[in-house]
């Protein structure tokens, strides 16, 4: 279903997308009659509010307060290179002077002001890109709007609905609106395209086009797989590594809602959201973090605040970030991340997991010139040793590199250090455990195939973990499995753990029903996945998940070298999904193996 490029339209995409591949950072605002009940952007659809009803909020709508600089203003110093605004969104309100529906901001409300036309002269002036929001599927407001689930069923008739009047006198007029009234516009994000055609997806792909050629188009515009200049992940999502075959961005919130909601308190912290910008740039993503201003046009100090402090440390760091890619290492660092350019890379180590003296990383190739902290105008060097390997089996487990480092982080939240090589970077692709005895690998950098249970139910020596009564749910007729080959250095005994989203609705071993079965080394471990414990202020999982460490049991490794590793389960997804995953549906989300050598 997704679009295939010769190599003229691939470079053209490339220079399209720089700007945004660039920049990283942006910030999302959700702005609309909703603020005025302060219950969140569904909540017309939430309360089954009628239409005329809803309409009445208009009349108490005049944001005197908002002021074009001042969010810009905002942005800028939060480090954001973009901004995102609500249009129009699912109440069908638009935020703008639209000549197509007089339901908007200058003909329904007392303010009688265009909003995004002063948003838009400022962010030409201070170079920010401006990007709308429009909901083009979901319309509470308009009678024919159909979506495959969230309709107004309160107000109108599903068997009297004509998409396509709804289609052609209010949707494709009004984005013609958006993208010849405000300049050139970054990028158009469309929302919860469930139910639209695929003929529809390309029309309206084709019709931004015509409109404005260089202005971008998320994953959204339609549910078919690869449609879109880029993948939108799910609300709040960040993906695993090698989940997105092509750029993606994570949407997430400052707390728990979008739209203003003075009763949501629970505010992710600072350091939290920094850790969060680190991983998910460090897989190659962006952030677009949301903010919900209050129906006066102020943005809460709450957002404020930590916006500031994350543009405090961005500008310390913005090497590290901006026109970073991601990491070269298919796998999981225990003390932070990994960003990269052509011949530096940027270590990001959580100062909440500060190693002791000394910063150990294994299979960089590339010889290091010099090392520093990237906070550190001065560039000091800090003392690092590089060991190099004669042969393969020397490279997988000796060579490496040794950085001392002080009792005390350089930096605030995540310390970044600077690895500067004599040329590009290159690196040994091959998985192996790190220096710390641990190694965590997500699902989707294994080889995934369909198998039959049955038919390595009897291989190896199996070491069943849980209780008898367990044991007879563990044989469904077909399920996945991810496969590695690991590198691993040192003889041990390894606890292996399995790491999962849970939504908190979900019933965990219901998910896990049918059990998972893991093999490493000739030793099978079979399981129905427990709770074990939870990764509190997780860097990649956040509101509605909660991120769960599973033990699965021990493996002996007698003599170290490379071996095969799999997992099997039911949880495991296919590589090839005719539409785009709407991630929330998933109760439980299996996202990766780790295993941890235990003490001699």
């Amino acid at each position: 279903m997704s679009q295939m490029l010769n190599k003229e339209e691939m470079r053209g995409q490339e220079e399209r997308m720089k700007w945004w591949t660039d920049a990283k950072f942006g910030m999302f605002i959700h702005w609309g009659l909703y603020a005025i009940p302060g219950k969140g952007e569904w909540h017309m659809y939430g309360a089954k509010i009628p239409v005329k009803e809803y309409e009445r909020l208009a009349d108490e709508f005049e944001p005197q307060a908002f002021d074009a600089k001042t969010w810009v203003a905002i942005a800028k110093r939060a480090g954001m290179k973009y901004i995102v605004i609500t249009a129009k969104h699912h109440d069908g309100f638009a935020m703008y002077d639209s000549k197509t529906e007089p339901f908007n901001m200058v003909q329904a409300t007392p303010y009688r002001r265009d909003p995004l036309q002063e948003l838009a002269q400022v962010c030409r002036e201070e170079d920010i890109k401006l990007c709308f929001y429009y909901s083009h599927v979901i319309d509470w407001h308009h009678p024919h709007s159909v979506h495959n689930a969230a309709n107004n069923t309160w107000d109108y008739n599903m068997g009297e609905k004509h998409f396509p009047t709804y289609w052609n006198e209010l949707v494709k007029p009004q984005i013609q609106e958006l993208l010849t009234q405000y300049g050139d516009i970054g990028l158009i994000w469309f929302d919860t395209a469930g139910g639209l055609s695929y003929e529809d997806s390309i029309d309206m792909m084709n019709h931004v086009r015509r409109l404005q050629p260089n202005c971008l188009m998320n994953s959204r515009v339609s549910h078919y797989k690869g449609l879109g200049d880029y993948q939108s992940k799910g609300d709040n999502e960040t993906p695993m590594y090698g989940e997105d075959t092509r750029l993606w961005e994570t949407p997430m919130t400052l707390n728990e809602t979008w739209g203003f909601s003075p009763r949501d308190q629970r505010w992710k912290t600072t350091d939290s959201l920094i850790r969060k910008l680190v991983n998910i740039v460090s897989k190659g993503g962006n952030l677009l973090l949301n903010v919900g201003p209050s129906p006066q046009g102020i943005i809460p100090e709450e957002s404020v605040q930590r916006l500031e402090q994350i543009g405090d440390w961005l500008r310390r760091n913005a090497d590290a970030i901006y026109g970073a890619t991601a990491s070269p290492f298919p796998y999981e660092m225990d003390w932070g991340a990994i960003t990269m350019k052509e011949n530096q890379l940027f270590l990001h180590i959580d100062n909440e997991r500060w190693p002791k003296s000394a910063l150990r990383i294994n299979g960089i190739l590339s010889k290091v010139k010099r090392a520093y902290w990237l906070a550190d105008r001065e560039q000091q060097p800090l003392s690092c040793q590089q060991s190099c390997a004669d042969s393969q089996d020397e490279q997988h487990t000796g060579a490496g590199l040794q950085i001392r480092l002080p009792k005390a982080p350089f930096d605030q939240t995540v310390t970044v250090v600077v690895l500067e090589m004599e040329g590009r970077v290159e690196v040994d692709p091959q998985i192996m455990v790190l220096p710390s005895g641990v190694l965590t690998v997500d699902i989707t950098t294994g080889e995934i195939t369909e198998n039959d249970w049955n038919d390595s139910n009897d291989s190896g020596n199996s070491s069943e973990q849980k209780p008898e009564a367990n044991r007879s749910k563990l044989s469904p007729a077909v399920s996945r499995t991810a496969a590695w080959s690991i590198m691993i250095p040192e003889q041990g005994t390894f606890e292996v753990q399995i790491t999962s989203f849970k939504r908190h609705d979900a019933d965990f071993q219901e998910a896990f029903g049918e059990g998972v079965q893991l093999r490493l080394a000739d030793q099978v471990l079979r399981s129905i996945p427990a709770e074990d414990s939870e990764i509190s202020d997780s860097p990649a999982c956040q509101h509605p998940y909660s991120e769960m460490i599973s033990i699965l049991g021990e493996i002996h490794i007698h003599t170290p070298g490379v071996y095969p590793m799999d997992l099997m389960s039911t949880l495991i997804k296919g590589r090839n999904p005719t539409f785009t995953e709407i991630w929330q549906a998933d109760k439980v989300k299996l996202r990766s193996v780790r295993l941890v050598k235990k003490p001699d």
